[in-house]
């Protein structure tokens, strides 16, 4: 028997691949194509929860005409700050697809914060007014931070950015960050409210909300609304959009619907994203739509990134060769 060894990626490592937000954006609207097409698997999550409002999930997913398979194995903690961790960790692994060979294990807190503010940007791509021009981010650690360089790439009129934060030294980080991305004029507001009210496009992108603290009537016509962390809007905002997305229905009815979902009872679905992407379904089709698309986050997104960061990684010689069979 011969030999079996993985690649082993750290963080630093996975960021060293040169991986752009442009280049996420692309391969997360292919895998949404894939999506769209039916070419996929990607079982609801399974996760097991140590904390009220944490979790741990197990994400398996697999793309056959893409030859991806792998699983990514990710946390959720969002009281993290005070141990000073992330409040996301996690690990993805590759197998080969024809002999289930272990390939490579690296880190996927960086694939997620990529991929997550990727899907935001083909969202916007396909149901934001083309003429956006007023981004709100509610919620400015890490997701608020990427979002702003995902949907800057997809939305070039984007001008004035608005945002709140309760940690005022989060929102020094983000303004920090965005400063090294060109001139923006950024608002900084004094509540949630204030962020959304007039704004084209609406990240909410705080840590797990239980309370509904988002309203329905902050949000102007022609708005689309991408709720990243998926609770916190009251229900009306689901059932008065003019077209409610998600990007899985399976899972995400399996996680917030059912009789009992923070959702529940949930409206009728509009469509997937993939289907808009594949052209089964249109995607804005005028400027007054108010259009909510919650994206639970897919393992196949997570799967065929790291697929093509192990790619790179190979190319470069990149990461660590470790033994795993004799």
């Amino acid at each position: 028997m011969k030999t079996v060894e993985f690649r082993y990626l750290s963080q630093n490592d996975v960021i060293d691949v040169g991986l752009t937000m442009k280049d996420a954006i692309s391969i997360v609207e292919e895998v949404l194509r894939e999506h769209g097409l039916q070419e996929f698997e990607n079982p609801p999550k399974p996760g097991i929860h140590t904390l009220q409002g944490a979790f741990i999930h197990a994400m398996p997913g697999f793309l056959p005409r893409k030859k991806a398979a792998g699983m990514k194995w990710v946390s959720g903690y969002s009281d993290n700050f005070q141990y000073g961790l992330p409040s996301i960790m996690g690990l993805v692994v590759l197998n080969d697809p024809n002999t289930g060979q272990p390939l490579a294990v690296m880190d996927g807190g960086y694939i997620t914060a990529l991929r997550t503010a990727a899907a935001s940007g083909v969202s916007a791509k396909y149901l934001a007014a083309k003429d956006a021009g007023v981004l709100g981010i509610v919620g400015t650690g890490v997701q608020g931070r990427y979002h702003l360089l995902s949907l800057k790439e997809v939305l070039p009129r984007i001008e004035e950015i608005k945002i709140f934060d309760t940690n005022e030294s989060v929102l020094a980080e983000f303004i920090s960050h965005a400063k090294e991305h060109g001139s923006l004029n950024i608002i900084s507001c004094t509540s949630a409210q204030e962020v959304i009210e007039g704004a084209d496009v609406v990240v909410t992108a705080t840590g797990h909300l239980e309370e509904r603290v988002y309203k329905d009537s902050w949000v102007k016509k022609g708005a689309l609304v991408l709720p990243v962390h998926t609770r916190g809007w009251e229900k009306s905002m689901l059932a008065k959009a003019d077209k409610f997305i998600v990007d899985d229905w399976q899972q995400f009815n399996n996680a917030l619907g059912g009789s009992d979902g923070y959702y529940a009872p949930l409206p009728q679905l509009y469509a997937e994203l993939g289907q808009i992407v594949v052209g089964k379904k249109p995607g804005r089709e005028n400027t007054a739509e108010r259009i909510v698309n919650l994206n639970f986050g897919m393992a196949i997104h997570d799967v065929l990134m790291a697929t093509r960061i192990l790619e790179r990684a190979e190319t470069k010689g990149i990461g660590m060769m470790l033994p795993l069979l004799n």
